[in-house]
């Protein structure tokens, strides 16, 4: 459908060492580091991807919005169209379509764009869902719904955002080999066992990404401050983030 795929496992040598890890039965941090170390080439590319830099964009452009004192209309001109008062479901289903939207303008439409997307949508709805009384039905009032893109919960926000992104990538291209390890003598005894496996990488990567906590809230509320939140800001901000993301991967694996 006119996307670039990120493919089949590649046949590199960090990649080969992935499988020989897994064939060996090492255990799960030793297998996250060597996921990670065999992806550096592809996830050094992110903060160029059209599609995840648009993801980017409006996620600071939601922060920017989301102060300002005129709310409702600011958010309309950003592309949410939404009363005062609304469903939690409805909010976040018109963040989803201002992000495919946003997605939607790229060309090649890049699968790292769309696994942003879902990594932010999952990261909002746990934010979303945790604040509220009910997902469904009840309404709240904007501002408190919005309140996921302010102070500690956007910090929250975000470290959710760069762990779900980096597990959900990083598995992108092991899930394809993880299935070839399950039953008899291999590294997955049954299915069980692989998805708590799939769990545990999951939670591995959310305690390694540390890069929302401190960095990404300094630098979205300078940058708004200074109204500097435009696409080369952003871009040099991805870049930041994921150089230092790298470099907690490489303190973790020391």
């Amino acid at each position: 459908m006119g996307h670039n795929r990120l493919g089949h496992l590649p046949k590199t040598k960090r990649w080969k060492q992935v499988i020989r890890l897994l064939e060996n039965g090492a255990d799960l941090p030793e297998l996250a580091q060597a996921s990670f170390n065999a992806s550096l080439t592809g996830l050094g590319k992110v903060p160029n991807d059209k599609g995840f830099l648009s993801i980017l964009n409006d996620i600071i452009e939601l922060a920017s919005v989301s102060r300002d004192k005129n709310l409702q209309s600011s958010l309309y001109q950003a592309g949410i169209n939404i009363p005062s008062k609304t469903s939690s479901v409805a909010f976040l289903t018109s963040i989803a379509q201002k992000l495919s939207d946003s997605l939607d303008t790229t060309y090649p439409r890049s699968d790292v764009g769309k696994i942003a997307q879902d990594a932010f949508l999952k990261s909002l709805t746990k934010q979303v869902k945790g604040k509220t009384s009910s997902l469904f039905g009840d309404t709240e009032d904007i501002k408190n719904l919005t309140n996921a893109f302010r102070g500690e919960r956007f910090k929250t926000l975000m470290h959710e955002f760069y762990s779900n992104f980096t597990s959900r990538y990083l598995t992108y291209y092991l899930s394809r080999e993880l299935p070839h390890h399950v039953g008899g003598n291999k590294r997955f005894a049954d299915l069980d066992d692989h998805s708590e496996f799939s769990r545990q990488f999951d939670l591995y990567c959310r305690q390694t990404v540390r890069i929302a906590d401190e960095f990404t809230p300094g630098w979205v509320g300078k940058a708004i401050f200074d109204g500097d939140t435009g696409p080369d800001a952003v871009k040099r901000y991805a870049h930041g983030a994921f150089k230092k993301l790298s470099s907690e991967f490489m303190r973790s694996g020391d």
